[in-house]
């Protein structure tokens, strides 16, 4: 008998991983990465890593990359990206971005008309040359939407 268990649950195992497998194929594929398109003197400093932005198939909105500050400054309240049509939340969001200034902390808020807005943690500007994009992301549907 302890055989018979033995062996079920190897065939069982074996049949979940071959419906992962086939679940993983028939998933669609993610959309292409798109240029996000920036405002005023904002750069991309590193031609390997430039600002990108996709939406998802779960109304996500993702981002990568990194974008160049001028002169070397984080202004707070300062318009720093435009998302391209279509691609604006239904609700204004806040998300929290890496960068090199010290001991302050930087957001985005992102809204409905799809303005990238600079925040900078008790206002004011700090010195930063960049900001990191990467692993960033917002819900671009309304909240509780079903």
């Amino acid at each position: 008998m302890p055989d018979t268990i033995a062996t079920l649950a190897r065939r069982l195992a074996r049949l979940d991983r071959r419906v992962t497998v086939l679940e993983r194929a028939r998933r669609a594929p993610y959309p292409a990465w798109r240029d996000l398109p920036l405002t005023g003197d904002t750069t991309a400093p590193d031609p390997a890593q430039p600002p990108q932005m996709r939406a998802n198939l779960w109304d996500t909105l993702e981002f990568s990359g990194r974008i160049g500050l001028p002169a070397g400054r984080a202004e707070d309240e300062s318009v720093i990206a435009l998302l391209p049509d279509g691609y604006a939340p239904d609700v204004p969001r806040t998300i929290p971005v890496a960068s090199d200034a010290a001991r302050r902390e930087l957001h985005l808020d992102i809204d409905r008309q799809g303005r990238m807005t600079l925040r900078v943690q008790d206002g004011g500007s700090v010195k930063a040359t960049w900001l990191s994009l990467d692993s960033t992301a917002c819900r671009i549907d309304g909240e509780d939407e079903e």
